[in-house]
């Protein structure tokens, strides 16, 4: 791993203790690190630009160099020749103009241990660097759901693009493209449920057309104005974004910008493949909810049958079955994509309900379901399989996110059936 150190120092002290001291604190980071001395913001590749405060007095030239650093900010201070008290004056300063700024400080093994992490948060500051698609327009529902750009893309260096519905028909797939992605998930599938094998062909025609608008748009991730292909197709996208997400291109449904946003964020943090999904129903007595959609990444349950999507009767959509065991609900949302909602839970099994999105989940959440009646980050949330709330907590801080708050207060009459 690759740490870029930009070291500001007053050049008053003893230089031959300053140097010693200045060795002596780096050396068990060269055992972890290969560490380059960059002279200037943006003069080294590296997996993580570090401002070492080596001493006081060098407050006035961090501000000359300021606005060419990288943003959010590591200040990494080792406690001698005043360096802590400069760390902490620009770390002051630098929150007073609207960013973040964290001070790496301590003994060496703690300092190593958070370089390694906020090294990993800056791997997925760059993949949110990318582009997201957006293929349609947000589907007219989502009112809630709509972003700023300008202010996104400030914060996170994210690029929207939009992308038309008719760029789905310049890649036609052969039959036997078809026929081998519909036989690959009817031979996987537990059952077929009101679909037959037309059906399964009909929607596994749309893989190789968004898989071939990812590779030509070079995209990151993206959403679909799935209805709109219903209407016009008689077929559903559930089962294509299945498998794009399956192999990691990120993609969601309904054209809901902050939901593939926050995949995508989950994806690049934690490795896990999102569901994405609507709150469903929510017992707030034993604080239960109920996570429902029509199409799951295969890889994050343990099975699951083809039916029909379920608004609709029309398509092919995915009836799946999360594994007992811990998992995380997250959301960022809001016009800049600042604000968060984060959750551990634990997966109650069950069976499916009628009148609900086929593939559902039922979670015991760790923080209040009062959040989603007083403070939702409007309707889809995601959830990915393992306890992730503390890295991502981390993560959301580092970047100068604003945790939403939870609600402790419940209303009495809502129970789940």
């Amino acid at each position: 791993m690759k740490i870029a150190l930009l070291q500001f120092d007053s050049g008053r002290h003893d230089l031959a203790a300053f140097e010693r001291d200045r060795r002596e604190f780096l050396s068990p980071l060269r055992n972890e690190f290969e560490l380059t001395a960059a002279r200037s913001p943006g003069e080294a590749e590296a997996d993580l630009q570090v401002i070492f405060v080596a001493s006081g007095g060098c407050e006035q030239k961090f501000r000359q160099l300021y606005p060419g650093l990288a943003k959010p900010l590591i200040l990494l201070a080792d406690g001698q020749h005043n360096s802590l008290a400069a760390a902490l004056e620009i770390s002051s300063w630098i929150r007073q103009q609207g960013e973040h700024a964290e001070i790496v400080h301590g003994d060496s093994r703690f300092i190593v241990n958070r370089l390694k992490e906020l090294a990993r948060f800056g791997h997925v500051r760059r993949m949110l660097a990318g582009r997201i698609g957006i293929i349609g327009e947000p589907s007219d529902w989502l009112i809630g759901s709509a972003i700023d750009r300008a202010a996104a893309t400030k914060r996170w260096r994210t690029e929207f693009v939009d992308i038309d519905l008719a760029e789905l028909k310049r890649r036609q797939p052969t039959q036997a493209e078809v026929a081998k992605i519909a036989g690959e998930f009817i031979d996987q599938a537990e059952t077929l449920d009101g679909v037959d094998k037309k059906a399964v062909e009909a929607a596994a025609r749309l893989y190789p057309a968004l898989k071939n608008i990812f590779k030509r748009q070079r995209l990151q991730a993206a959403t679909l104005r799935c209805f709109s292909l219903i209407e016009t197709l008689d077929t559903s996208g559930c089962l294509a974004l299945s498998r794009l997400n399956d192999e990691g291109r990120i993609c969601g449904c309904e054209g809901d910008v902050p939901a593939a946003f926050s995949m995508l964020l989950l994806f690049a943090l934690t490795g896990e493949t999102p569901f994405m999904a609507n709150p469903a129903a929510i017992d707030s007595r034993s604080n239960q909810l109920i996570l429902a959609h029509c199409t799951v990444p295969r890889r994050a349950v343990s099975r699951y049958r083809l039916q029909t999507h379920f608004e609709t009767g029309l398509g092919v959509g995915l009836s799946g079955d999360f594994a007992a065991g811990p998992v995380t609900v997250f959301k960022t949302g809001d016009p800049d994509l600042g604000n968060y909602f984060v959750s551990g839970a634990e997966v109650i099994p069950g069976c499916p309900q009628p009148g609900l999105c086929r593939t559902q989940v039922r979670l015991r959440m760790r923080e209040p379901v009062g959040y989603f009646l007083n403070a939702s980050l409007a309707n889809h949330h995601l959830l990915v399989r393992g306890d992730h709330a503390r890295i991502i907590d981390e993560f959301m801080h580092y970047c100068g996110c604003r945790r939403v708050k939870t609600i402790e207060s419940y209303p009495e009459d809502q129970t789940l059936q």
